[in-house]
């Protein structure tokens, strides 16, 4: 039986991007929710959620992309879209953490 994937990932960027570059990041995600197999992809920018000690808002960007299953979400890794995407933006960012999740 093949489980829903979560696949979340969180963007540190490159702190001397002009705020027009960052606003342009906006197309890495657009190309990546291109990918056949993503059932549903979000991003957005850290909310003032406060500044408890559990939180960090640290990240440029968030985002978390929605796959049927892990075959789905392998698909996706291995896909043109995906693969020149990455090549495109990068350069762009500094750090970046992946938090992928089988949904039970």
């Amino acid at each position: 039986m093949n489980k829903e994937l979560l696949h979340s990932v969180l963007f540190w960027l490159d702190p001397e991007l002009s705020a027009e570059e960052i606003e342009n990041f906006k197309g890495f995600f657009e190309e990546l929710a291109r990918v056949p197999t993503v059932k549903k992809l979000q991003f957005g920018r850290p909310a003032p959620t406060g500044a408890r000690p559990v939180v960090d808002n640290t990240f440029t960007y968030s985002m978390v992309a929605t796959f049927d299953s892990l075959e789905d979400h392998d698909i996706y890794q291995e896909h043109e879209y995906h693969t020149r995407a990455i090549e495109q933006y990068s350069r762009y960012w500094t750090r970046v953490v992946v938090h992928d999740m089988l949904v039970i």
